[in-house]
C-alpha cells in the first residue's frame, strides 16, 4: 500500500478525540465493537474482535462485518484533515475479501492516497491476526461545511 499523503491540514485535537471516543460510538460501529487504535495525518487504524454473533452459519465472519469496518475507517480517516464542520460521505468502495475470518482480531489500516477540496481516495488493508483478510479502495465526498 502506498504511504498516506501528507495533508495540508491536520488537527491534532480531532485525532486525539477520535482515539478516546470509542465509548461514544453508536449504531453499527458500536455494535461491531470498533476500537480506534491509531490516528495520524492521512492514516487511521481500527480493530474489532470477532464474536460468535458476527459469524455466518458456516462459521466465518459475515462479509458485512468486514465491509462495516472498512466503511467506518474510510470516512473517519478524513476528520483530522478536513475543516471542522465538513463531513465525509462514502460514495463508493470496492473490497476484495482475501481469506475466511473465523475468529481473532480484524485490523483495518486506512491511508488517504489522493485528496482534493471535495473528494478523497482511501485505501484500506484488513488483516486478521496479521494475515491478509481484505483489501479495499473507496471514494469519499467532502461537502462544504454548513453555515
Amino acid at each position: 500500500m502506498p504511504p498516506p499523503i501528507t495533508p495540508a491540514r491536520y488537527d491534532e485535537d480531532v485525532a486525539k478525540f477520535m482515539q478516546g471516543a470509542d465509548e461514544k460510538l453508536t449504531g453499527l460501529p458500536a455494535y461491531l465493537g470498533i476500537r480506534t487504535v491509531e490516528v495520524g495525518p492521512g492514516r487511521m487504524v481500527a480493530e474489532l474482535e470477532i464474536r460468535p454473533e458476527l459469524l455466518n452459519p458456516f462459521g466465518s465472519a459475515h462479509g458485512g462485518v468486514i465491509a462495516g469496518l472498512v466503511d467506518h475507517v474510510l470516512g473517519a480517516v478524513l476528520y483530522p484533515v478536513i475543516e471542522r464542520g465538513q463531513w465525509a460521505a462514502t460514495t463508493e468502495f470496492k473490497i476484495n475479501l482475501l481469506s475466511a475470518v473465523r475468529g481473532g482480531t480484524l485490523r483495518a489500516e486506512a491511508n488517504i492516497v489522493a485528496m482534493s477540496k471535495r473528494t478523497a481516495v482511501v485505501q484500506v488493508e484488513v488483516t486478521n491476526d496479521g494475515r491478509p483478510a481484505g483489501l479495499a479502495q473507496g471514494t469519499v465526498l467532502i461537502p462544504e461545511a454548513r453555515s
